[in-house]
This record gives structure tokens, C-alpha cells and sequence, in this order.
């Protein structure tokens, strides 16, 4: 095994991952948690279920999913300790997804076991939210930067230091407080559902549950939080001229605005499926993104080159992180 094909096989692995990270989130407003019963890992006793309803086909869609997620990662663990030295970028980012996924699976099944599914809003999954979430985020992060490291040839994990930390750190902060409140208004809406947009504001007025007050915290951190990101973006395209950099910032941006409309018109349209999907796909990729960009700007930093200058060749694909690192292939 080379390194030479590695980032084509890590991207896929990211890839694929993403899309069963968003099946897990559709297993979760379609209220299937509980389709495969309190049984785990098997599926109502079975290692395929024998009935045809629609719950249990999709929480057992995301449970071999799942399996097959835990497979390739460990795959790309494996193939990143063959193809990079000791203590390389792409070997710590490769074992942190090893690492996450399996708690990642371990959320699972704790949620399925003892029953924190479907519309259940005990006060131990409110709890337990923000644990899994930071967990999946942080799965995805690590997924994303093995391959981005892979891809532009990054052999040092970047210092977590300096002013460019302290520049990305609260809006990374800041993304991960805005998924958990937006976790517990996708469990308010599901186990609450209004109507219409005034039957949803007059929950406010005499709520039946603690969750109708948590709901309400999260378009309130969204306006911070979209300001925190588009403030960074707007600052690392006006200090590098690198493409990469750029281009990370203008799409960071992009997706904090469109996070803004896509909120509150979902809230609108009264919570449909799709709107709910890709209002949370929007937030994986504006996490996704906001890791890449501050990751590289950091690499670019500890590599010796300084802001406002000519970091690429034309028609050249090139990272001041590339540019410094010590490749393995």
C-alpha cells in the first residue's frame, strides 16, 4: 500500500460516511429509533428482520450502514499506518476516526438499549445530546482532515496556537453550542409538533415540556454564531491571496447566509423532511468546511508564510501547507 492513492480512497470514505450520518438523521425525524425494538446489535432478535414494516427497515438500513462505515475506517486506519512514518498527520487523523466512529456506534446503542429514541424526551437523552453530537462532529472532522491532509500532503498536525486559533476557535466553539441546541429543537419539534407557526408560538405561552424552552435557544445563538463564522471568513480572504483559502472562506460564507434562511423558512413550511435534512446537511458542511479552513491556516502559518502573499502558481494546485510538508510516497 501506497500513499499515492490513499486521498482518493479517504475522500470516499468521507463520503460515504456523510451520507449515513444524514440516514441517521432521517432515521431520527421519521421517529424509526425504535424500529429494531430495544434489541441490539441484532434487529428483534434477527441478523435481518423478518417484517416489512417502514421503522424497522430504516433503523436496520442504518445499522448495517453503520457496520460498513466501522469496516472502511478501520481499513483506512490500517492502509494509513502502512503508507505514512510514525507520528505522521494523516496517521493521528486516520486513528481519531477510527476512535470516533466506535463511539459513534457505542451512541447508538446506548440510545437503543435503554430506550432514548423515537419521541422519547427523558431527561437523560436531553443529557445524552450533546455528547452524541460532539461526537459526530468531531467524527466528522477527523474523517475530513485525514483526506485533506492526505490530499495536500501535510505531514505535522498544525499548533493549536496563535492568533489564528483564537481567530477560528470561538466559531468552531460557537458551531458545536449551535448543534446541540439545534439537536434539541429537532427533538421539540418531533415529540411537539405545531400546526401551524402560531399554534408553535403559543407552545411558549404554556409549554409542556422543558424542551419547548430549549428550542427557542437556538435561532437566538444562531445570529451570534453566523456573525462569529462570517467574521473569520470575511478576515481570512482578505489576508491571503491562496486559492484554497479563499475558496474555503467563500463557501464558509455562503453557508452561514444560507443557514439564516433556511431556519426559519423550514420553521415556515412547518418542519417538512426535506427542509429539515438539508438544513442540518448545510450545518455538517459549513462544520466541515469551518475545520478545513482553520486547519489550513494554521498549517500555512506554522510553515513559515505570512499574510498578503502570492502562495500559488497559476494553474498549479498548490498549499502553503503542501508547500512545506515532508511526503511520505
Amino acid at each position: 500500500m501506497t500513499a499515492k492513492r490513499f486521498p482518493a480512497f479517504a475522500w470516499g470514505v468521507f463520503g460515504y460516511s456523510l451520507l449515513v450520518i444524514l440516514w441517521g438523521y432521517f432515521l431520527r425525524i421519521s421517529e424509526s429509533g425504535d424500529g429494531c425494538g430495544t434489541d441490539w446489535p441484532l434487529c428483534h432478535g434477527a441478523v435481518v428482520p423478518a417484517t416489512a414494516e417502514f421503522p424497522t427497515w430504516v433503523e436496520f438500513i442504518h445499522r448495517a450502514s453503520s457496520g460498513v462505515v466501522l469496516l472502511v475506517v478501520l481499513a483506512m486506519f490500517i492502509w494509513s499506518l502502512r503508507a505514512f512514518r510514525p507520528g505522521h498527520a494523516v496517521r493521528k487523523a486516520a486513528g481519531a476516526s477510527l476512535l470516533f466512529t466506535v463511539t459513534e456506534s457505542l451512541f447508538g446503542a446506548i440510545l437503543v438499549v435503554f430506550g432514548w429514541v423515537a419521541t422519547d424526551v427523558s431527561a437523560a437523552r436531553i443529557a445524552i445530546r450533546p455528547f452524541h453530537v460532539t461526537n459526530t462532529f468531531l467524527l466528522m472532522a477527523a474523517l475530513a482532515l485525514t483526506a485533506w491532509w492526505a490530499w495536500w500532503k501535510v505531514d505535522r498536525v498544525p499548533p493549536l496556537r496563535g492568533p489564528d486559533l483564537r481567530a477560528v476557535g470561538p466559531a468552531l466553539v460557537g458551531l458545536l453550542l449551535l448543534a446541540w441546541t439545534g439537536s434539541w429543537t429537532g427533538l421539540a419539534t418531533t415529540a411537539f409538533p405545531a400546526e401551524s407557526v402560531r399554534d408553535g408560538m403559543g407552545q411558549y405561552l404554556d409549554p409542556e415540556h422543558i424542551l419547548i424552552y430549549l428550542r427557542i435557544s437556538h435561532p437566538v445563538l444562531a445570529i451570534g454564531v453566523v456573525w462569529l463564522v462570517l467574521r473569520f471568513a470575511q478576515r481570512m480572504r482578505t489576508e491571503f491571496e491562496e486559492p484554497v483559502f479563499r475558496a474555503l472562506a467563500l463557501g464558509i460564507g455562503a453557508l452561514a447566509a444560507a443557514q439564516l434562511v433556511l431556519g426559519p423558512l423550514t420553521v415556515l413550511l412547518m418542519n417538512p423532511v426535506w427542509a429539515r435534512l438539508l438544513h442540518l446537511l448545510v450545518a455538517d458542511l459549513l462544520w466541515i468546511g469551518l475545520v478545513l479552513l482553520g486547519a489550513s491556516v494554521l498549517s500555512g502559518r506554522s510553515a513559515g508564510f505570512s499574510a498578503t502573499s502570492r502562495m500559488a502558481t497559476p494553474g498549479r494546485r498548490s498549499s502553503p501547507a503542501r508547500g512545506s510538508a515532508r511526503s511520505l510516497q
